[in-house]
């Protein structure tokens, strides 16, 4: 996960810029560090969930029938939370960028697995 965030860390240090921001957050970071740190933090963010799932008797890659829409929710925003800790940890980041950024990260995360699942990429679409 950390190699596949670095393409996101280079995109969001070039577009950063564009928005005219007064301190820049991303530009003077090392996009290496910056990609370890969110690919480490989305990982580690897992681990709850996966214990959860594994505890309830849950397979991998599988989802509760009993409580579905809950763990549906939580395997998406689970990463998102764990990306914008890494964020926080090294970057000042507002609480308030933090919330939208949790919830548009959640919302991005469906639509991806949702895209993949009607491409014949992914398996279930959550």
């Amino acid at each position: 996960m950390p190699l596949a965030t670095l393409p996101g860390v280079w995109l969001a240090q070039s577009i950063e810029p564009v928005f005219d921001i007064n301190t820049p957050l991303l530009v003077g970071q090392s996009a290496i560090f910056l990609a370890l740190a969110l690919g480490t933090g989305y990982c580690l963010a897992e681990l709850p969930n996966s214990y959860m799932k594994r505890r309830l008797g849950i397979k991998e890659g599988q989802t509760s029938e009993k409580y579905k829409w809950l763990f549906i929710i939580f395997d998406q925003v689970d990463s998102a939370i764990g990306c914008m800790i890494a964020y926080r940890i090294f970057i000042p980041v507002s609480l308030t960028t933090m919330a939208y950024t949790i919830v548009f990260g959640t919302v991005l995360h469906l639509f991806i697995n949702v895209s993949l699942y009607q491409a014949g990429i992914r398996k279930n679409p959550f």
